[in-house]
């Protein structure tokens, strides 16, 4: 028998506690939207999204995060399993490295992500035998012992192994050439050659050929999919058991209860069966619920619990036909192209590509931008806003936020301006606007760069337009401007101190062009162009991935070959300023700053030090480009993957956020904005308990301010300089000693000497 069910659906919002970070502390914003995974142990429920995994309690539905930060090796997830028999859950990533979430904490076991196999070695599907975990990959079968921690042997197939499933006594195997099978009875050196194992086929009634995509075992029988047919076998017979008209299983799982399946097919919404004991099947087909279905399984209580590609996570109760979806507090995506901060927080211009004008087209996302304000996201997604899913506002590669009135202004690589007021949308393209279609295509209006001036005009790259310098007064009056260059493709813009602005240059390797309008927009008499490039500067390549203007009014250009700074900007026009190249070793030519390396972003905090983000891993300098402060890369850091598309730096805080190619995350940095005068000053924590071993601050400084700290006696602790508005100290005195308990004094002065302040720490030990 097979019902159809009635849904009732409810939505679950599941806040994570936020908590402020300590200086070097890391924590992640990772969206939770894409469900690839789930599983059970006795008191929880494990989601994994593409980019991380949570824990949802059974009894009163409180969360715990899990991914790098919190101790995880690796980012990206393919598949998750729990192990009941020794309570271990087993995290698969799409890398092939292996995290084993231990009640005694995390083991790594990387042995097949360096192994160096060439072509697919994910890992597809996860059995356990007691401890032993038969892993189903693309290049064959590995047993591996989860208690002692190591691989028993490799099963070769020169076949991509979809599941795997212990029958009897007997090991099967599904593959796109059908069911394998070998006995377990016999010596793993026996199961390791691929050549003893049996295919079965027609002699025990399956078809001559045929593929097979999953296996489980339940209620004392083998459920496998057969040319996308489900069949049974009772350790005797193969029989038909069930097929679905265009639909593909997906997933096999076994819950407390039912075999649960999740099928999928090319178009409209896919489905999840339950099949009871008795045989009878009924089907979830709410699109609420399902929408790309990738694995279900059921609870003890009968609640059927999904995670989705497209709904995320959700759970259904047949009993009462209710639908619950589970939202988890973060961006909506991991795309990332430019991050901003203002005083609205924290906004994200999502696309997959960065830069997107290298590949010259869009990549077709609507994820939207996203807003990180009071320690929570909100996302604006075009599918959500029907002005910007009316206008196909794809990729959306740029945002700024106005000044004063705080509007907020997003780039679309398709729909040309978007702007939001806190209520409405207005999107500028062709129709309301002068922005233009790119001379190759008409039917998108492409922005790549924005950027506000000192007097709120707001300047935008429509790129590949006729003319693709563009900027609106505060009083809504247009200006378009052709280069004189042949300039075409302006991406990210950057406006200096003279007013110039300055930008990269996208397709073709333009290098940079820098404008001047006179300082009237409306008059293009006055107006002056120069374009850079390796011709007449030192940069080593035309292909600008990104500019930066630091503290002192320097323009630095992050290309594919390294990184120049321009300290001349006041005669950029007398093609006099060519540029340096900074260099760690002045008489070394040969230490030339990142040689060779993809620079794709560069930020500057508040002591003016420099934060470059490359292909390989995150960099910090001092302001004098003397000294590599820190390196973070996946290796020995929380980073989810070693491209860095964005850093933003938050003044006020100090926290760096950091856009990588697997999502983003942020560090508390030591640095903050620094001011001309005392303000709200104090120190943090106050008082320092006798369990806190960190970093000690001081903010609210002057820029650069001398801070030094005494005890009540006036003996000196601690001398140093504020980095930007900020000063830390790490406890302890001259002698590296844990400093004693008691009141610390705390005596700043302003590096003209003009300005003082004091205040006191209280030291607990």
């Amino acid at each position: 028998m097979r019902y159809l069910l009635t849904i009732l659906s409810l939505s679950f919002f599941l806040p994570v506690q936020a908590q402020n970070i300590a200086i070097g502390q890391w924590r992640s914003h990772l969206p939770y939207t894409f469900a690839v995974s789930v599983t059970q142990s006795d008191e929880a429920i494990y989601f994994a999204s593409k980019e991380s995994l949570f824990a949802l309690n059974k009894s009163d539905y409180s969360t715990e995060l899990f991914n790098k930060v919190t101790g995880l090796s690796d980012a990206g997830i393919q598949r998750i399993r729990y192990n009941d028999y020794n309570d271990i859950l087993f995290i698969a990533y799409t890398s092939s490295n292996i995290d084993l979430l231990t009640p005694q904490g995390v083991v790594n076991i990387s042995g097949i992500k360096d192994e160096g196999i060439t072509g697919d070695n994910k890992i597809y599907h996860i059995h356990f035998q007691n401890q032993f975990a038969w892993l189903s990959t693309g290049f064959g079968i590995v047993k591996l012992d989860t208690e002692k921690q190591e691989f028993r042997f490799t099963t070769f197939t020169n076949l991509k192994i979809n599941s795997t499933s212990v029958y009897g006594d007997y090991l099967y195997a599904s593959t796109d050439d059908g069911l394998y099978r070998v006995a377990l009875n016999t010596t793993e050196l026996f199961q390791a050659n691929f050549s003893n194992w049996e295919k079965l086929s027609e002699s025990e009634g399956l078809p001559l050929a045929y593929y097979s995509n999953v296996s489980q075992v339940h209620d004392d029988k083998l459920y496998a999919d057969v040319n996308d047919s489900l069949y049974v076998y009772d350790g005797m017979d193969w029989m038909f058991f069930h097929y679905e008209n265009e639909f593909s299983f997906a997933s096999l799982n076994a819950g407390k209860n039912r075999l649960v399946a999740s099928l999928t097919r090319d178009t409209g919404v896919d489905k999840v069966m339950l099949i009871a004991p008795d045989g009878s099947t009924f089907s979830i087909t709410t699109g609420a619920l399902v929408g790309d279905s990738s694995e279900s399984i059921d609870d003890e209580n009968g609640v059927v619990w999904i995670a989705d590609l497209i709904s995320g996570m959700g759970s259904f109760t047949p009993s009462t036909s209710e639908v619950r979806e589970y939202e988890i507090d973060g961006p909506y995506s991991s795309n990332v192209s430019e991050i901003i901060i203002a005083n609205t927080g924290v906004w994200v211009a999502s696309s997959s590509v960065k830069p997107l004008w290298q590949a010259n087209i869009g990549g077709g996302l609507s994820d939207g931008f996203f807003n990180y304000a009071n320690n929570q996201w909100t996302n604006y997604q075009m599918k959500e806003i029907p002005e910007l899913n009316a206008a196909s506002c794809w990729d959306v590669l740029t945002i700024a936020v106005h000044p004063t009135d705080d509007r907020v202004f997003a780039g679309s690589y398709k729909c040309g301006l978007i702007e939001y007021d806190g209520e409405d949308f207005i999107v500028y393209g062709e129709d309301n606007s002068i922005l233009t279609h790119p001379i190759a295509d008409e039917f998108s209006t492409r922005i790549s760069g924005l950027a506000f001036d000192r007097d709120n005009n707001l300047w935008m790259s429509n790129y590949g337009a006729p003319a693709p310098i563009v900027v609106v007064d505060p009083e809504g009056n247009w200006q378009s401007y052709t280069p004189s260059t042949g300039f075409r493709f302006p991406t990210q813009i950057v406006i200096d101190f003279n007013g110039y602005k300055w930008f990269a240059g996208g397709q073709g390797g333009e290098g940079i062009l820098v404008f001047d309008d006179g300082g009237t927009l409306n008059d293009t008499s006055d107006d002056r162009y120069i374009n850079l490039t390796q011709d007449n500067t030192v940069m080593e390549n035309n292909s600008v991935q990104c500019l930066e203007l630091d503290l002192d009014g320097n323009v630095w250009a992050g290309t594919r070959q390294g990184a120049a700074v321009f300290e001349c900007t006041g005669q950029v026009f007398d093609n006099g300023c060519t540029g340096r190249k900074p260099v760690f070793d002045e008489d070394n030519e040969d230490d030339y700053l990142f040689k060779d390396v993809v620079i794709n972003t560069i930020a500057i905090d508040g002591a003016n030090q420099k934060w470059i983000g490359t292909n390989a891993g995150l960099f910090v300098l001092d302001a004098d480009i003397e000294e590599n402060l820190a390196q973070f890369t996946v290796e020995n850091s929380p980073l989810f993957s070693n491209e860095i598309v964005d850093v933003a730096i938050d003044g006020a805080t100090g926290e760096v956020y950091v856009g990588t190619a697997g999502g983003i995350l942020s560090y508390r940095a030591e640095a903050t904005d620094g001011r001309d005068f005392f303000k709200d000053v104090y120190a943090f924590p106050n008082p320092v308990r006798p369990e806190y071993s960190g970093t000690i601050a001081v903010k609210g400084l002057t820029t650069d301010a001398n801070v030094k700290i005494t005890d009540i006696t006036g003996t000196l602790v601690y001398e140093t300089t504020a980095l930007g508005g900020q000063a830390v100290w790490d406890g302890n005195d001259y002698n590296g000693r844990r400093a004693a308990s008691g009141v610390y004094l705390v005596y700043m002065t302003s590096k003209n000497g003009l300005e003082k302040m004091v205040t006191k720490i209280l030291v607990m030990n």
